[in-house]
């Protein structure tokens, strides 16, 4: 029996999803609901079994006193969020500019972000180190008669991590608000010159309103980033002086210590924060920046 033009339309739409749906389901979905699963289980890797311990985890997790810390850290840690985007916007219309060579700033802004984490992180560990660059500048300047412990003094290393974080970020997010500008239509700039428009005036009243929609997305996503950051932490300082994040906590619960179980627990409780994070978000600055 032949089937209707819209049956067979129907099929090949459904044949087109059920390919990735598929593999969704064992790439997302399966990791996910085994996570949850894991995380009420004392798991051993050697049998790769698990016994059913309930609760015991999620416990265990909230009498951890480092679980605190991590948290604390990942919130202070969103204080580099709106400086990236201040210097990024700035970066964006500095480079934005038609004269001769601008290209070549755009393509040196942006060498952190292809470097690597690691290659980058290597590279500030080194100047960060007790007898690194930084420290034999600022004694040869007399700011400083002794070296910092940058990286393994509790009061400056979280700071060392973000600043490593917030030299990275500047180049990615330079070229996505460089990307917003060049959307910008060019007569609305020329309308207000017309009008008396000073610089001013023209970026406060007309750049950064149409960027809005740009500013949420890199807002959302530089926010999440910074919860979830853990290159830095881990090659800077190993969550040592107390710069452990959730990430960070989560690797250690389950690659230094073997306890997947509660590494699990840390995670859930990590996806929700960052699930209630981003409901929030979209809360406070409205969908696609559709609300005023």
């Amino acid at each position: 029996m032949a089937l209707s033009r819209k049956k067979q339309v129907y099929l090949i739409v459904f044949a087109f999803l059920i390919a990735p749906l598929t593999l969704l389901a064992i790439f997302t979905y399966y990791p996910i609901f085994r996570g949850v699963f894991l995380s009420f289980t004392e798991y051993n890797m050697l049998l790769q079994t698990g016994k059913w311990v309930g609760l015991k985890n999620y416990i265990s997790l909230f009498q951890d006193r480092y679980f605190y810390m991590a948290l604390g850290n990942i919130f202070k840690y969103l204080l580099v969020v709106p400086f990236i985007q201040f210097f990024s916007i700035l970066l964006a219309v500095a480079v934005n500019q038609r004269i001769p060579g601008i290209k070549i700033f755009r393509t040196l802004f942006y060498v952190p972000v292809i470097t690597g984490a690691v290659i980058v992180s290597m590279a500030w560990k080194w100047i960060f180190n007790v007898d690194g660059i930084l420290n034999n500048f600022l004694m040869n300047a007399g700011l400083i008669k002794e070296p910092i412990l940058w990286l393994t003094d509790a009061r400056f290393a979280i700071y060392s991590a973000m600043f490593v974080t917030f030299w990275r970020g500047l180049g990615y997010y330079m070229v996505i608000y460089l990307a917003g500008l060049q959307n910008i239509p060019s007569e609305i700039y020329e309308a207000a010159r017309i009008d008396g428009a000073n610089r001013r005036q023209t970026f406060f009243r007309i750049t950064i309103p149409l960027l809005r929609p740009t500013m949420l997305f890199c807002f959302i996503i530089s926010s999440l980033a910074a919860l979830k950051v853990f290159e830095e932490i881990y090659l800077l300082t190993q969550g040592g002086s107390e710069t452990t994040t959730m990430m960070y906590l989560i690797y250690d619960y389950a690659f230094n210590r073997y306890r997947f179980g509660i590494s699990a627990a840390a995670s859930v409780v990590f996806s929700l924060i960052l699930l209630v994070f981003t409901v929030i978000n979209f809360k406070f600055f409205g969908i696609g920046g559709e609300k005023g």
